[in-house]
C-alpha cells in the first residue's frame, strides 16, 4: 500500500498508517492482496514490487480529464488518469544535483548539516533545532512524529528560493557548464542539451524558440559579450529547474 502510494500519490487504502478496521477502506482490496502475495512469492523483495507498479497500464496512462469519468467518479477512486504527483524534497534536491553533475552516489558514512554538501539526502542529518532549508521548503517532515501522508503544499517562498536562493544557483551555474562546456557551444545547442538532461527529452519547436530568445535577451542586458552569455546560460538553467515539469511527475 506504501509502495503504491509512493508511485501514485494516494494508496489503495487512504489511511496508510491504519490499514485496519479503523482505517479507509481499500478501494481495490484484490489489488492490494495480489500485490502482498507477489512479495511473498518473490522473497519479501521491493523491487519486483515497484517494477510491477511502473510497468502498470494505470501507470503509464494519460493525466488528462475525461468528462464522463469524472462525472461518475469525481474523486479518481478508480484510477481513470494518472494524477501528477510532486517529487518529494529529498528527491527533488538530489535531482538538482543529478542534473548539474554534483551528485555524490557514495554510500555509507558520517551525516551532514550542510544542504551544499553534495552527497544524496538520505545523509542529510536530521536534528530538529537545524532542520535543512530545501527540505522544509518543499514539506520534508519535521522528524517529530512519524506520518503517514506528507503535507503537499504550493506556496510563494518555494518559487522565490529557487529564483533567488544562493544554493539553487550554485547548482544552475554548475548545470550551464554541463549543457555549454565550450564557449563554441550554440544556443540551439544549449537548449537542447538542457531539456535532456533535466526532462529526460527534446523541445518542441515552440519551447526552442521562446528558450533561445531568453538566452539572447539576458545575454544581451548582461553587455553582449562571452561573459555575458555564460551568465545568461545559467540564468537559463537555473529557469529550467524552476519548471513544474522538473519537480512533477506527470
Amino acid at each position: 500500500n506504501r509502495l503504491w502510494q509512493h508511485h501514485m500519490g494516494r494508496g489503495i487504502v487512504v489511511t496508510p498508517s491504519d490499514v485496519g478496521t479503523q482505517g479507509v477502506p481499500p478501494t481495490h482490496p484484490e489489488l492490494l492482496d495480489y500485490m502482498a502475495m507477489k512479495m511473498i512469492n518473490n522473497g519479501w523483495r521491493l523491487k519486483p514490487i515497484h517494477k510491477l507498479i511502473l510497468m502498470s497500464a494505470v501507470y503509464r496512462q494519460s493525466g488528462d480529464s475525461d468528462m464522463l469519468a469524472a462525472k461518475k467518479d469525481p474523486d479518481n477512486k478508480l484510477w481513470w488518469r494518472r494524477g501528477s504527483t510532486r517529487l518529494e524534497a529529498e528527491a527533488i534536491r538530489d535531482s538538482m544535483l543529478a542534473v548539474a553533475g554534483s551528485l555524490d552516489k557514495s554510500m555509507y558514512g558520517k551525516g551532514t548539516l550542510d544542504q551544499s554538501n553534495p552527497r544524496r539526502s538520505v545523509y542529510l542529518t536530521v536534528k530538529r533545532g537545524q532542520l535543512i532549508p530545501i527540505l522544509q521548503l518543499f514539506d520534508a517532515p519535521d522528524a517529530i512524529q512519524g506520518i503517514g501522508n506528507r503535507d503537499v503544499t504550493t506556496v510563494p517562498p518555494q518559487a522565490l528560493a529557487m529564483m533567488n536562493s544562493p544554493f539553487v544557483r550554485r547548482i544552475a551555474e554548475k548545470f550551464a557548464l554541463r549543457v555549454r562546456p565550450k564557449g563554441d557551444v550554440t544556443v540551439e545547442q544549449v537548449v537542447e542539451n538542457a531539456y535532456t538532461i533535466a526532462l529526460a527529452r527534446p523541445p518542441n519547436n515552440a519551447e526552442s524558440s521562446r528558450m533561445i530568445a531568453f538566452i539572447d535577451a539576458q545575454s544581451d542586458s548582461y553587455g553582449g559579450n562571452e561573459q555575458g552569455m555564460v551568465r545568461a546560460v545559467a540564468d537559463y538553467c537555473q529557469l529550467m529547474l524552476c519548471l513544474n515539469e522538473f519537480v512533477f511527475i506527470d
